[in-house]
């Protein structure tokens, strides 16, 4: 195997990185709370960064006529490791061929995916913000409450950020070095 494809392979590899920290932050700062509340999302679960954020958060989320967040209930949950997995196979395999179109493909593939993920996630948030039960003790003007995808956003008197966490830089560091030993690739011949 040449130097190129390794490079590429180390890629391939650094996306395992993904089981094992968080992708995504979503937390909120209220007045009621001193400290900031918030939740970590892992590939597989999700998990209370601060003290009981889960239980405070679905207390706050039901005041407003949010759902409860419940992980069993979030299906993305079960099947993305087993989708990243797969998607880790299919790069070891993209790395054998001689022809590059295999490794170019593969880095589509991963774009492709990521994107999805991320698109999911606002869907996730979408639905969770504009779903609101009509019998909420607390009605919010402009009827929704949805986090922004990336950032932070004022909503009454909360302010709910959503950032990529320390997880997702395994993706993005992947792409980087698979995309460098590609070019590596097209410019050696």
């Amino acid at each position: 195997m040449n130097k190129t494809r390794i490079i590429f392979l180390s890629g391939v590899i650094l996306l395992s990185g993904t089981y094992f920290f968080p992708l995504w932050k979503i937390s909120l700062v209220v007045p009621q709370y001193p400290q900031e509340i918030y939740i970590n999302i892992l590939i597989s679960k999700i998990e209370n960064g601060s003290k009981k954020a889960m239980e405070i958060m679905n207390v706050l989320n039901h005041n407003i006529g949010m759902k409860e967040i419940n992980p069993e209930e979030i299906p993305e949950l079960d099947y993305m490791p087993l989708a990243l997995g797969i998607l880790i196979f299919t790069g070891l395999i993209a790395v054998f061929p001689e022809k590059k179109i295999f490794r170019m493909g593969y880095v589509f593939l991963v774009v492709a995916m990521f994107s999805l993920a991320l698109y999911d996630l606002y869907l996730w948030q979408y639905d969770y913000g504009h779903n609101l039960d009509e019998d909420a003790p607390i009605r919010l003007e402009g009827g929704s409450f949805q986090p922004p995808l990336i950032g932070k956003k004022y909503i009454a008197n909360f302010i709910v950020k959503s950032f990529p966490a320390a997880g997702a830089g395994f993706p993005f560091l992947s792409l980087i070095i698979m995309i460098f030993g590609l070019i590596k690739e097209f410019r050696t011949g």
